[in-house]
């Protein structure tokens, strides 16, 4: 085609004219957008911050900010959120939030390395508001970080979702839906499930675990020796507290231990110094034990487990452990499960877990090293086979973040923490066998036995010392010291509240008249389990003015009396009953029942 040169002049003008208004359009958007307008954008992905979000490095703020509905209670400008989703590819996409916003907020929203900084105007209701166009430049897990800058009040406001797009990403991105929203957050558990030997009824399983230094997050439980009826690992329950537990289901199907017929419980057969014996529920029930011990990271630990029948229908669990700081192998506990489906250990296997849904976003490993098996001919065999799975929030796809496999002479299991390098569930591995059996000396072992605790009788016994007591009406006829000992569950001690404060710790002290032996202490907490005790130490003394402390102990949150026996019998007249953290997390505690025991 011939262009002339009259032509040519009229095109120009023309151009000139299209690009200033598609500059002026260009303008009034990017203005918009820098002003948090809810604009309209193909965001047709929704990702809820409930299911998906965290506060990094703060589990306390998670738990307060990522509630039902999505983030809320934001006002900490130094509180930075993420939300986690997958990508299944790479390339440009669009991101925005689901907002209602009390006043205007300034808000830096991130991904990958690119960053916008928007101001969002106020709004009553949730509206979509566009961020941006970000550069996801690899497969695998990413994160929306929202940091907040300025607001116009105390809050950044709520935000229910992180908004994606255009639709072609629809199959390319994956999240956890409300569906899985609380196995999603606790994130994928993962397992070994060894290949013991053929034809062996095998009475002794051997393992042992390394955690590895800065994979031990709070709520993990590195589950060394499990069976066809239960488990027996190391847990992080606290930031002051680690515990060895041990647990065996009772073979009636229920998720509450009260509903289990007398037939079916499983019964203790004796448990070792310091250990807490009691029930469970809520993924199935039955007995557990646990002891209260603070176990390193980088520390090599061994788990040893006995399962047989000594009474027709019945099979008896005990388990073992040894730190190499004490020398020697612990009794944590024996149980005797009737209705046994064998009358030996069956179905040997490890797993990995997090059962705090605030930590779901840390990662977590241990090393599995040196698994044995010893069977009724008197034989070990070393087992170096062992098949990776996960569980369903990982085979359903709601959580990605599962790992596990063999490096050289150990296997090993990884979750959480949404890294991207995953392994393929029901993979075997062989590790590098060792060779050399344990020298166990079974006749050397604390031969398991129940001693018989009895109450003393505690007339005549005073309290002669409290912190506070709140006798001012907040808790009606209740709520005093002296409530303790009354004998009555209904009643209960609560620090001071109404129209007065006080700070933990709390403390009662207890005058038992004269100088009694005692083997242990009991204790029943507040009935509607409001403010009850979690961590607790206990002194002791002959004159009320010099104190030994006996250590720190921990109470569950349960209505049932609970024990603490000591590792050796002690003698005094006084003690002292000093409340540390309560399971609320607030500065009140209350205590219903407060008794000693002699144990024979």
């Amino acid at each position: 085609m011939k262009i002339t040169k009259l032509s040519l002049l009229i095109f120009i003008p023309v151009l000139l004219f299209l690009y200033s208004c598609d500059k002026e359009k260009a303008t009034k958007e990017d203005s918009d957008l820098k002003k948090g307008k809810s604009i309209t954008y193909d965001l047709s992905i929704s990702v809820p911050c409930e299911g998906n979000s965290w506060v990094v490095g703060d589990p306390a703020a998670t738990e307060n900010i990522v509630v039902t509905g999505g983030i809320k209670n934001w006002t900490n400008s130094s509180d930075k959120i993420r939300t986690y989703f997958y990508a299944k590819t790479t390339g440009t996409i669009q991101v925005g939030i689901r907002a209602k916003l009390a006043v205007s907020s300034t808000l830096k929203i991130t991904l990958g390395d690119e960053m916008q900084e928007l101001t969002f105007e106020k709004g009553n209701a949730y509206k979509d508001y566009n961020v941006g166009t970000f550069t996801v430049h690899q497969t695998g897990y990413q994160f929306i970080e929202l940091e907040g800058v300025s607001n116009g009040g105390s809050s950044f406001g709520d935000i229910s979702d992180i908004l994606l797009g255009d639709s072609s990403w629809s199959s390319d991105i994956t999240y956890v839906d409300a569906e899985w929203f609380y196995w999603g957050r606790r994130g994928p558990s993962v397992h070994l499930g060894y290949q013991a030997p053929d034809n062996k009824e095998i009475t002794w399983f051997y393992n042992e675990v390394t955690v590895p230094v800065g994979k031990d997050p709070i709520g993990s439980y590195f589950m060394a020796n499990g069976f066809s009826s239960g488990y027996f690992g190391m847990q992080v329950n606290s930031a002051t507290e680690r515990r060895v537990l041990f647990s065996v289901w009772s073979a009636f199907d229920t998720q509450d231990p009260n509903q289990i017929p007398a037939e079916y419980t499983v019964q203790p057969l004796g448990y070792g110094a310091g250990v807490t014996v009691g029930e469970f529920g809520g993924e199935g029930s039955g007995a557990q034990s646990y002891l209260v011990y603070d176990w390193k990271p980088g520390t090599t630990y061994k788990f040893l487990l006995k399962g047989e029948s000594n009474v027709d229908n019945s099979i008896d669990y005990t388990a073992y452990f040894y730190a190499p700081e004490v020398g020697e192998w612990k009794l944590i506990a024996s149980f005797r499960r009737p209705f046994s489906t064998g009358k030996h250990l069956t179905r040997l296997h490890s797993f990995l877990e997090n059962f705090n849904t605030t930590m779901g976003d840390e990662t977590r490993q241990v090393d599995y090293t040196n698994q044995w098996v010893y069977d009724t001919q008197g034989s070990w065999s070393e087992m170096t086979k062992a098949t990776f799975t996960t569980d369903a929030t990982g085979s359903n796809g709601a959580r990605l973040d599962y790992d596990g496999g063999k490096e050289g002479d150990h296997f090993y299991l990884r979750n959480c923490g949404f890294f991207s390098d995953n392994e393929t569930p029901n993979t075997s591995f062989t590790r590098t066998a060792n060779g050399t059996a344990p020298a166990i000396d079974f006749s050397k072992l604390e031969i398991p036995s129940i001693s018989t605790q009895t109450l003393m009788d505690r007339t005549g016994w005073t309290i002669v010392d409290f912190s506070t007591q709140e006798d001012q009406g907040g808790e009606g006829d209740t709520g005093r010291a002296a409530d303790v000992l009354d004998g009555d569950e209904n009643t209960y001690w609560h620090s001071c509240w109404s129209g007065c404060t006080a700070a933990a710790p709390h403390h009662i002290t207890v005058d038992m008249g004269q100088a009694n032996t005692v083997n242990g202490f009991s204790f029943t907490q507040r009935q509607n389990l409001s403010r009850t005790v979690q961590d607790l130490e206990i002194q002791i003394s002959d004159d009320n003015a010099s104190w030994e402390s006996l250590g720190d102990f921990v109470l569950e949150k349960a209505t049932n009396q609970q024990t603490i026996e000591l590792n050796t019998a002690k003698t005094f007249r006084y003690f002292k009953f000093i409340a540390k953290v309560s399971h609320d997390g607030t500065d009140n505690a209350a205590m219903a029942e407060i008794a000693a025991f002699i144990a024979e």
